[in-house]
């Protein structure tokens, strides 16, 4: 195996851990498997083996297309991330700081109102 494709799978397998998918990191790990052995994804016509500046030249486009497929990987697994927080903290919250100082102010103000002292 080439060393770009095997560090090509080794990027994606890092970048698998978070990926979105019930299966987790076996599905990201069959999938790249099934890609990287498949003929499809790099054109051996071009690339023959009596000419090994060309054969060179196919592999690394090969590798720059698995690259762009990892930063797309990277970016759903952001998206998910983004997602999954706004979804925790919404769009209501807003912890501006003049907000957050009123809220603060109101809390003071009814601890310290009369009702409060005696306990009731």
């Amino acid at each position: 195996m080439h060393p770009l494709v095997r560090d090509l799978y080794k990027r994606a397998v890092t970048v698998g851990k978070d990926y979105p998918h019930p299966k987790g990191l076996d599905y990201v790990r069959e999938t790249w498997k099934r890609a990287l052995r498949d003929n499809k994804n790099f054109d051996s016509t071009k690339a023959s083996t009596w000419d090994p500046l060309r054969y060179d030249k196919e592999i690394r486009k090969a590798v720059g297309r698995g690259r762009y497929a990892i930063r797309e990987m990277i970016g759903v697994i952001q998206l998910k991330k983004y997602r999954a927080m706004k979804k925790r903290y919404g769009v209501g919250h807003d912890t501006s700081v003049d907000t957050e100082t009123k809220r603060i102010e109101k809390t003071c103000q009814s601890l310290m109102s009369p009702t409060n002292r005696d306990g009731t």
